[in-house]
């Protein structure tokens, strides 16, 4: 058992001098893999983001002019009705 005991002593030992002398590099290696991450998350479409984070628990709502269901959190809404974008707004009839 002691045996075993020393064998372990020695390896964390050359672990930790390994770790001291190439600890430049080991935090290089840490940055480039964060780095990598962002990109990653940011070639993603927008349509998964937003709608697997923000949008998960937000009730949609029909847009009187086009038809569309937009979260009710990015709609507009006009006494009653509803619209999804100024566009729809500009084109329709009523005016508030």
């Amino acid at each position: 058992m002691t045996k075993v005991l020393i064998v372990l002593l020695i390896l964390l030992v050359v672990l930790a001098l390994i770790a001291v002398r190439y600890r430049r590099q080991i935090v290089m290696g840490m940055q480039v893999w964060k780095a990598f991450k962002k990109m990653r998350e940011a070639g993603r479409p927008a349509e998964k983001q937003v709608a697997g984070r923000n949008n998960a628990n937000v009730p949609l709502v029909k847009c009187v002019k086009c038809g569309t269901w937009v979260p009710k959190t990015n709609a507009l809404s006009l006494g009653p009705n509803t619209y999804c974008s100024t566009t729809c707004v500009e084109r329709s009839e009523v005016r508030v």
